[in-house]
């Protein structure tokens, strides 16, 4: 009998050869709401119950997407509710409707060490991004940020997944948990540049109290998370792309954390996924030599990346499985099909052979990729990429 899509994916995050290659193209949030035809901002800003990723709505159009192009779900919006006792701060939110289109979310949250705010802009025909993050002030603004996040860490998470049944057999059902550089982007305004400064100027600080706290808190969840039993539980570390930061930052702040949620992950029977986008080639070494991470997606080619993925099948192949690792930002939009076909079955050739593969693309497709490039990849995989 065929698998489903499920378990076509578990098995080759197990280094298993399923009835042929999964297929998982990254469409992530972009194709699935260009493919529901409503504005971006009304499907992110649903204002229905959700605890993971994006909103109800975007997720629900992912599943959408998946059904639409054949392929093999990876559902990356999961998570547990937090129950958070009544006096912890809690960020507010107003909405302004902006002239132009889209709107914009205004987060203000009362500390007893004072007011946080953060701005997120939500156009019409995009992703939503950061106008303004939390952290201004390092040594100011932390104490209020720890509080909103609970700085007694009495944290507690409820132990069912509502979402889970959205994907089913449909696809993986993945719950995402920030690595340390990527979490502490998103919260210190200035990006990348005083993110560095505070690593340089504030070394001690960060690693024994910004993130030995976020690590206590992160590793709580997600033993939480394990305990409710995802497919995977995905480690995000986008920012810790080598495509901005460095080596010496991912081993300095990132790694021991990863080396901590894999082995939590093996213990409880989960699976562990790490992303990083860009380049990432001496990533890959880190991560296949030094920790027990089982999945590692999407290994970018160039232009973005710097990772051929037939050399990494060869040397770390039978540690990792390898998701990707197509260019989205100009081969997934520019190339035919025809171009599309000869590059998936050169990966598959190169790649599928003992399982251990799945046949996707770089970081997130973008929102005008033709369907029919998103088709022919399912395709080759559903038909050159047979095992047996």
């Amino acid at each position: 009998m065929p698998m489903t899509s499920r378990e076509r994916m578990l098995a080759a995050f197990a280094h298993q050869e399923p009835d042929y290659v999964p297929v998982s193209p990254d469409i992530s949030a972009m194709v699935p709401v260009r493919l529901s035809g409503r504005p971006f901002d009304e499907m992110f800003l649903d204002g229905q119950p959700h605890h993971g990723y994006a909103s109800a709505s975007v997720a629900q159009a992912y599943v959408d997407a998946v059904k639409y192009y054949g392929m093999d779900g990876w559902y990356i919006y999961g998570g547990l509710p937090e129950i958070a006792p009544d006096d912890r701060p809690r960020w507010q939110s107003r909405f302004e409707h902006l002239p132009d289109g889209g709107q914009m979310r205004y987060n203000t949250a009362y500390t007893p060490y004072g007011e946080l705010t953060a701005r997120v802009l939500y156009p019409t025909d995009e992703p939503p991004w950061e106008a303004e993050k939390p952290i201004k002030d390092l040594r100011r603004d932390w104490p209020r940020l720890k509080a909103v996040m609970g700085e007694d860490e009495n944290w507690q998470w409820g132990d069912t997944f509502p979402d889970r049944e959205r994907i089913g057999e449909c696809g993986v059902y993945s719950v995402c948990i920030g690595i340390p550089q990527d979490w502490w982007f998103f919260q210190r305004e200035g990006g990348y540049n005083t993110m560095f400064f505070d690593f340089a100027d504030e070394e001690d600080f960060m690693l024994s109290e910004v993130f030995a706290f976020y690590t206590r808190y992160a590793l709580a969840r997600l033993r939480a998370l394990v305990q409710a039993k995802p497919d995977e539980i995905m480690l995000g570390g986008s920012v810790s792309s080598l495509s901005a930061s460095s080596p010496a930052n991912f081993r300095r702040f990132d790694l021991p954390f990863i080396q901590a949620a894999a082995e939590i992950c093996k213990e409880a029977g989960v699976f562990s996924h790490l992303h990083v986008c860009g380049r990432s080639r001496k990533v890959v070494d880190m991560v296949a030599q030094e920790t027990d991470v089982d999945v590692m997606e999407p290994m970018e080619e160039p232009p973005g990346g710097d990772v051929d993925l037939a050399d990494v099948k060869k040397r770390y192949g039978h540690k990792l499985c390898l998701k990707g690792n197509i260019n989205t930002f100009e081969y997934m939009l520019r190339a035919t099909p025809a171009q599309i076909e000869e590059k998936a079955k050169r990966l598959i050739d190169t790649c599928a052979a003992g399982g251990g593969f799945v046949l996707s693309t770089g970081d997130q497709c973008g929102r005008d990729t033709p369907d029919a490039n998103l088709f022919k990849l399912v395709e080759v995989a559903q038909t050159y990429g047979r095992y047996g």
